[in-house]
């Protein structure tokens, strides 16, 4: 397979896929400062530093394919500490695209098809929106429960409160 570079600097890019054919096209998006802004909110994150995604384009079969890597540097907070650190994001990312409803149903009733192997994905109107995609691929690579490696969990036993006794008690004796 012939394989063609394309650059482009901005993860708003939209994929027309009608472009896409059998010969493998090669993209580097990179998120600008205001779309790393903008992601950096939608995470709750206290920055992303760097967010790239590469990757190959081609037509399998009947389904568009993506294979790329998302690779970025985002600051987090630690979960134990609350102190913010830096964690590198470098995951591998592939997914099939299809236009058409009756093979992406099939797709999904086929037995021997994972979800968990495979992310297929229907598109409409002839377009894959990569700022979408990214933003997806990414919040699936973040770490959930972000802790620094040298930071260690403590439990600690939550101590019951002594039972206090009931007001009403003292009425106890009053009765007939």
């Amino acid at each position: 397979m012939e394989k063609s570079v394309n650059h482009k600097k901005d993860i708003a890019f939209v994929l027309d896929t009608r472009t896409v054919n059998k010969t493998k096209k090669h993209y580097v998006l990179e998120a600008n400062d205001t779309q790393k802004e903008n992601l950096k909110k939608f995470f709750e994150l206290p920055a992303i530093k760097n967010l790239s995604f590469e990757f190959d384009v081609f037509l399998n079969k009947d389904c568009i394919e993506i294979n790329g890597i998302l690779k970025a540097v985002v600051t987090q907070k630690c979960v134990v500490s609350l102190n913010e650190f830096d964690e590198k994001i470098n995951e591998g990312v592939r997914l099939l695209f299809t236009e058409d409803e009756a093979l992406y149903q099939s797709l999904l009733k086929t037995e021997d098809f994972s979800l968990e192997d495979e992310d297929v994905e229907l598109i409409e109107k002839g377009k894959i929106y990569f700022y979408d995609l990214v933003q997806e691929q990414l919040g699936l690579a973040l770490n959930p429960f972000p802790k620094k490696t040298d930071e260690a969990f403590s439990y600690y036993e939550l101590k019951a409160e002594e039972v206090k006794e009931n007001p009403f008690s003292v009425l106890k004796h009053l009765t007939k």
